[in-house]
């Protein structure tokens, strides 16, 4: 088969950290050494500088609308004219879509014109929500579903932080009146939604998409992670070592890990963190800590290698997960294949990942997440149990194989439909 993978945030390598980039990229490598044909369909801003191993060919897209518009208005007429133009050279059999609303879902719309079956995997709660995540209102309220009651204020709130541009929410409703029914019709040319989780799954349903379009398949970690090998369990006689591994993003949640770890070192003073990753509210999170008087055990240092991730997950004696929303979670299946001890928030994908034996905690609550990090550090030998059993599902559940032979068959189900 011919397959166009379209992204925003493609890789040169596995070795970049990010969900969607390790997803795009080994699934690309797996599928070429399958005997398929690949190429990329991607935005200047986030091409990588050479081409992916295996990989035909590389289109570059210019959208005329900044990524955040175009969450609003959706249609981006540049995107529209060079997907159909790039289509019409390359001739694919399958589009399969990731992380691509910032430069709008134009390209359903060419892959329809000139009849090539369209494959959607969601990253995140997009289409459910516009902005690709949850808990996006001033008051961080969310239904985890489409309502325009919760999007409009959401994306109030989004154009005003990444362009400075203030628009009244009821403005925003007034496009949303005219822009979702449209949308709605457009997504009817998606021939399957691939959900990572059940959460997702859900979401889609409830927001009324067709049951029959959405397929679960679950992530799976690249053969070439084998580098999260189980460790064996330790915690220091005084103190203990923290790992948080992710985008610095607001909807992570690290500003209510950063208060729990405040109440933590209370009991535990000599506890530190180390965040490892980067992104837009670094700024914002450093001040806090600095703050909460947490300088000089708040080790912010900056985006890891995939490598070097793994050699963190063993050094840590426990991973924290404090996202508001996770369709997946990448960190939480390498920590619990890695058998790190884990305290997690209950939303989205992470409790199918986890499973029951996992401390699971509420989202937004710096308090129950203090509360979780003690209970696990107060009976570590519990805890590295309890890890124990977590990895060895996620090592039968989440097989790279599996989730590739999944998506192959789907696209030879479009073909044969």
């Amino acid at each position: 088969m011919r397959i166009m993978m379209m992204s925003v945030s493609p890789s040169t390598s596995t070795e970049r950290v990010g969900g969607v980039s390790l997803y795009v990229t080994s699934l690309s490598q797996e599928l070429f050494e399958r005997g398929h044909r690949i190429a990329i369909l991607t935005n200047p801003t986030s091409c990588p500088p050479m081409p992916l191993p295996g990989v035909d060919a590389t289109f570059l897209l210019k959208p005329l609308l900044a990524p955040v518009v175009n969450k609003l208005l959706q249609i981006d007429p540049t995107v529209y004219i060079a997907t159909r133009r790039f289509l019409k050279v390359w001739r694919p059999d399958i589009l399969h879509l990731h992380h691509f609303i910032p430069i709008s879902v134009a390209p359903i719309m060419a892959a329809a014109h000139v009849r090539v079956p369209v494959v959607v995997t969601l990253h995140s709660y997009w289409p459910v929500c516009l902005r690709h995540q949850l808990c996006q209102n001033e008051d961080l309220s969310c239904q985890q579903r489409y309502s325009r009651n919760v999007c409009s204020p959401c994306l109030a709130r989004g154009l005003r932080e990444r362009i400075g541009l203030q628009v009244p929410a009821p403005l925003i409703s007034m496009v949303l009146l005219g822009v979702w029914p449209a949308r709605q019709r457009l997504l009817q040319n998606v021939g399957r939604f691939i959900a990572p989780s059940p959460a997702v799954a859900q979401s889609l349903r409830e927001s009324g998409y067709p049951t029959e379009r959405i397929v679960i398949v679950p992530h799976g970690l690249p053969p070439g992670d084998d580098l999260v090998r189980p460790r064996k369990p330790r915690l220091r006689p005084r103190g203990g070592h923290l790992l948080y591994a992710g985008r610095l993003v607001s909807h992570k949640g690290v500003q209510y890990l950063l208060k729990a770890l405040h109440q933590v070192r209370q009991v535990h003073p000599e506890l530190v963190l180390t965040l490892a990753g980067d992104g837009p509210f670094r700024p914002q999170l450093e001040r806090l800590a600095a703050s909460l008087g947490l300088s000089e055990v708040a080790r912010f240092i900056g985006v890891q290698s995939r490598s070097r991730l793994f050699e963190l997950y063993a050094e840590a004696d426990l991973i924290v997960v404090p996202s508001l929303s996770e369709s997946f979670c990448y960190v939480a299946l390498e920590g619990a294949v890695a058998g790190v001890p884990i305290v997690a928030t209950n939303v989205g994908g992470i409790p199918d990942v986890l499973g029951d034996a996992a401390l699971l905690v509420p989202p937004m609550d710096p308090a129950a997440l203090a509360r979780g990090i003690l209970t696990l550090l107060s009976d570590y030998t519990t805890a590295t149990a309890n890890a124990k059993r977590i990895r060895e599902r996620a090592v039968a559940r989440f097989g790279f194989k599996t989730m590739v032979d999944r998506t192959e068959s789907l696209y030879s189900e479009l073909l044969d439909a």
